[in-house]
């Protein structure tokens, strides 16, 4: 059984956790204080996302950036199966609802400042 869960990570992205996630290892190691422990913390979660392919907080968005993903991919998922309605959905529905949203401005081919009086 995976305990990562399913990649939602690309390769490129992969490897930059890794790399800013070392970093900021190293920085907590070589410089110790509060800040840089919470920091070398963060880079531990950054590593893990590296090797695993899996970021927690993707999953939970319903992101996915994977290697697989793409034209391929669809919005992401909703609460309609379930005939519950997430606050995405009622965000479209009112946009679409809204569409056009006014009348389109008009156009007044003169200036609002008009021909200066010059008087001598």
């Amino acid at each position: 059984m995976e305990m990562s869960g399913p990649k939602n990570v690309g390769t490129t992205e992969r490897w930059l956790s890794l790399l800013g996630g070392a970093m900021l290892i190293m920085r907590g190691f070589n410089r110790p204080s509060m800040t840089n422990s919470l920091l070398g913390l963060g880079g531990v979660g950054l590593v893990y996302r590296g090797l695993t392919g899996h970021c927690p907080a993707y999953a939970a968005l319903g992101i996915d950036r994977g290697d697989g993903a793409g034209a391929s991919r669809q919005r992401p998922p909703t609460l309609e199966d379930t005939g519950r309605r997430s606050i995405r959905d009622k965000i479209e529905e009112a946009s679409e609802e809204s569409f056009p949203a006014s009348d389109p401005p008009s156009w007044t081919p003169t200036s609002a400042l008009g021909r200066p009086n010059v008087r001598h």
